[in-house]
């Protein structure tokens, strides 16, 4: 079966399902929470930032799954996700500091940035505490490497302390932060099943709508007899309500047949269900025709003639 044709992009104003399956068609990667500063943790879908709330909400009609959580830190006292590192001296707690390669001074002791020792008469190192020229690294003078230098106690150290700042005002230490953890979801696999199909249902429903003017939804939801809501490709509501659904091929046919004979048992609504030719013979004998309609649909099927179809049926 083709489902050729110009795709589009889908807006704000398109149905959830659609507007989600329109993103299982493009990435297989996870959705994830991410951090925007002003908005706080939003999940981005087809481009727009979704709240926690408005994504929940997916999860809890079944239209996403969790599959894992992220981490953010976040402050222990307001549990605010605004956070900013600041380090600290040791000695004196202030911040005032400078990053710099160090210096020291075997003889006498002396640490200090790099630029300190400097002389400015020659290319000599000259010690700023004794004043003695080094010339000999590792025996007069060494670099242990990037360290940092307290403007106000004068302190130099190569590791200094590292607190966490909230935009409330709270400062804590590194070991003291929270982590807040947010879920991160996957598009459920009914929705994927129905991704690369929903531009080829959507070109039916415009055919439908403009043609005999009935009321039909892409990736419409039908609740069941035992209360689980399905999901269908097409559901047509017009002197009779149907639901469409397909079997594109025939891989994984027992499975899908059961599936499909069982949502049809659950459903007080007729079932077109568009198989290929071949097939049509091997499915009459199995399902009940009064629940489950069986269409023959070819490689070559167009909009136009699956439309016919469902029209025969809706009235």
């Amino acid at each position: 079966m083709a489902f050729g044709g110009k795709s589009r992009d889908l807006t704000r104003d398109d149905s959830t399902l659609a507007f989600l399956a329109s993103y299982a068609k493009k990435s297989k990667d996870s959705i994830q929470p991410q951090f925007r500063h002003g908005l706080g943790i939003v999940y981005e879908i087809e481009g727009f930032d979704l709240s926690v709330d408005r994504i929940k909400t997916y999860e809890q009609e079944k239209l996403l799954s969790v599959a894992g959580t992220r981490a953010y830190p976040s402050c222990p006292k307001c549990a605010s996700l605004l956070l900013a590192v600041r380090l600290n001296c040791p000695d004196c707690k202030k911040s005032s500091l400078a990053r710099s390669e160090i210096m020291i001074h075997y003889e006498c002791e002396y640490s200090a940035p790099v630029e300190e020792f400097v002389s400015p008469k020659d290319a000599e190192y000259v010690c700023p505490k004794c004043s003695k020229h080094m010339k000999r690294v590792g025996i007069e003078y060494g670099k242990p490497g990037i360290g940092f230098k307290c403007q106000d106690c004068g302190r130099v150290f190569q590791y200094p302390l590292v607190n966490i700042a909230c935009q409330g005002g709270h400062e804590s230490r590194i070991d003291e932060v929270d982590l807040k953890a947010f879920p991160v979801y996957k598009v459920n696999e009914e929705i994927q099943s129905f991704a690369e199909v929903a531009d080829y249902f959507m070109s039916i429903q415009k055919v439908l709508t403009a043609g005999i003017g009935a009321k039909a939804e892409v990736l419409g939801r039908v609740r069941g007899a035992s209360g689980v809501t399905h999901i269908f490709p097409l559901v047509v509501d017009g002197e009779r309500k149907v639901v469409v659904d397909f079997i594109l091929d025939e891989s994984g046919f027992d499975a899908k047949i059961l599936q499909k004979i069982l949502r049809g048992a659950d459903l007080k609504h007729v079932v077109l269900l568009f198989v290929p030719e071949n097939l049509v013979g091997r499915l009459a004998s199995i399902v009940n025709p009064e629940k489950i309609k069986l269409l023959a649909v070819g490689a070559a099927s167009s909009p136009e003639s699956i439309a016919a179809e469902i029209k025969k049926i809706v009235g």
